[in-house]
Order: C-alpha cells, then structure tokens, then sequence
C-alpha cells in the first residue's frame, strides 16, 4: 500500500516480535491461495483484510496467508485448507459492515480453526489524501482516521472471535515502509509520520487481540526493530516494485512469526 495507493507494508528474536494478547491456544483482486486439501477433516484457515493480506510484493503469489498455510501443513502433519478473503483496497469500517450483513463470511468463519487479520493500509488513504491537499499538517491529518481504525479493528476482533470462539485468533500490525524508500515515498509523507501511523496501527491491533482472545504478531518490530525506524528494504524484507510491500522473505517472515504465535490442534 503506497500513499495514493498506500504504503503496506530484521529479524528480532521471536519472543520478541510475537506479543502475546491473551488467548486462544468478496469481490475485488484478492490473491488466490491454493487449498493444500480438500479433506472434511482439513483445519480451515480464513485470512481476512486489504492488500496486508493479499501477497502483493511476493513473486510467488503466495504471501503470508498462503506461505501460512503450507507451515501449518507441514507443523501440524495434517490437511489444511486456506481460504483468503482479503482484497486490495478494503478498510476496516467496510470489513466491519461484511461481518455483520454478509452472511457467507460469517458462515465460513464460524466453521474456521483459524482466522487471520491483516487490515489497517487501505485505512490510512483518507489521512494521506487530507495531507497531500494540505488540509491539515503532518499527525494532525491521522487522528480522526486512527481513531475510528482502532474502534473498528476491535469490533472486528469481537465479532469474529463472537462466531468462531474455539478458533485461533491472529492479526498482524504493519511495517513502517518509509525508511529506506527514497523516492518511492511522496515527499508530503515525513518520517514521523509514517512512524506514528505504524506505532498506532500497532497498538490498536494489539489491544483488539488481547480484548477477544486473540494474539498480534509486531511487524513493525520484527522489520524495522525496537525503534521502529529501520530500513527493511536493505534487509531484504520490503520491496520498492511492487512500492511498498513485503517481499518474498519478508512475507515468510511474518508466516514464520504467526506459526511461532501458537497453532491449533490437528483435527
């Protein structure tokens, strides 16, 4: 997600980079996920949200969501199916709506073992846009958009965890994109800026998952380190084409931190 089409998205120790909130043990261009069984008895994974979970930046096609899936697969040694419903563009408040009124997702995640949550970027278009219009300045152009980002990921985080309380709750928080991407970046989007966005993106998530049984895995930690502020292109874990996403290694990565997080049961 770059600014205009949004900035989306080192490896720290693993208990780092894993903060632990509590716990249990569609239209558009989503990315498609291969269904590594078809088998009644396979776990279900649902991934839900915006370009965060879709793969875009991994030439594979796979992302996160995917490359989860086949560790899960080879963790638990049993048939799981993936079902990503995250598509490009999606903010949280048109997510909250679709798990109230649509009645397809909520069916397929109240019988999932697993749900996954990657949302926040397409969020933040609304700032950038009040920025780039100089309607406001730096933080200023975020409050009100953060706000009712972290209002909505918590009602999300709730009503999944209302139809599918047995499952496995996980969210990612998103990566700090802007050290490291030169050009890539608008210059009306600053460095404090971007890392404010991040740091809230972050705490809101992380307070949703420790509210509804969930748990967070920190990206921002794990790609730009303690201080949020390191360069994850030059680590190899963003990619400037497509600007600014995961990379191939970056989106294994964050696979690897959610398997670390805790897996489900094999059915």
């Amino acid at each position: 997600m770059t600014p205009g089409a949004r900035l989306a998205f080192a490896s720290v120790g693993l208990a780092t980079i894993i903060t632990a909130c509590g716990g249990s043990g569609s239209g558009g261009s989503a990315a498609p996920q291969p269904s590594l069984s078809s088998s009644a008895r396979a776990v279900t994974v649902v991934a839900l949200g915006d370009s965060d979970a879709t793969g875009i930046g991994d030439s594979s096609g796979r992302g996160w969501v995917g490359r989860y899936g086949a560790l899960l697969h080879d963790k638990l040694a049993s048939p799981v199916t993936v079902n990503n419903e995250a598509v490009e563009g999606k903010t949280s408040d048109q997510l909250r709506s679709e798990l109230s009124n649509d009645a397809s997702l909520r069916q397929s995640i109240a019988t999932a073992k697993v749900i996954l949550i990657g949302i926040g970027g397409a969020d933040l278009n609304a700032g950038d846009d009040a920025l780039a219009a100089s309607r406001c300045k730096g933080r200023a152009c975020y409050t009100k958009v953060l706000h009712a980002f972290a209002t909505n990921i918590n009602a999300i985080a709730a009503e999944v965890h209302h139809l599918a309380p047995g499952a496995l709750l996980r969210a990612m928080s998103l990566p700090n994109a802007y050290p490291g991407a030169g050009s890539a970046i608008p210059a009306f989007i600053t460095a404090d800026v971007s890392r404010y966005e991040v740091v809230a993106v972050r705490a809101a998530v992380c307070n949703a998952m420790r509210s509804n049984g969930g748990r967070c895995v920190d990206v921002v930690t794990a790609f730009n380190g303690k201080s949020a502020d390191s360069d994850a292109y030059a680590s190899g874990l963003m990619t400037k084409d497509p600007c600014c996403y995961p990379s191939a290694k970056g989106q294994e990565a964050i696979a690897r931190l959610l398997i670390a997080s805790g897996v489900p049961a094999a059915q």
